[in-house]
């Protein structure tokens, strides 16, 4: 079945990429909870010290990798609507 889908093989570059990917989407959904996080303290007329909303590091771990696996998976899948549009107007040409 993959066979049919993947007519070459997995080289070093696409593996380099895909992790570039995940760190990507990692690093955003770690900036999004940290601004979440400090958010309060932006209420009040002095920023620091920070105000944070989590109490433990849980939350950045669980969203971190959360946000990281589905940025990939939509990095890819827009990757993948690139390369097959590519490849249907390829096809009028």
């Amino acid at each position: 079945m993959i066979r049919k889908v993947r007519k070459s093989k997995v080289t070093r570059e696409e593996i380099i990429a895909d992790l570039i990917f995940f760190v990507i989407s990692g690093l955003a959904s770690f900036m999004f909870i940290f601004f979440f996080d400090i958010h309060w303290s932006f209420y009040e007329a002095p920023i620091f010290p920070l105000k944070f909303v989590f109490q433990s590091a849980t939350p950045y771990i669980i969203g971190t990798l959360s946000g990281g696996l589905i940025g990939f998976f939509l990095i890819k899948l827009f990757l993948f609507g690139l390369k097959e549009e590519e490849k249907a107007n390829q096809k009028f040409r």
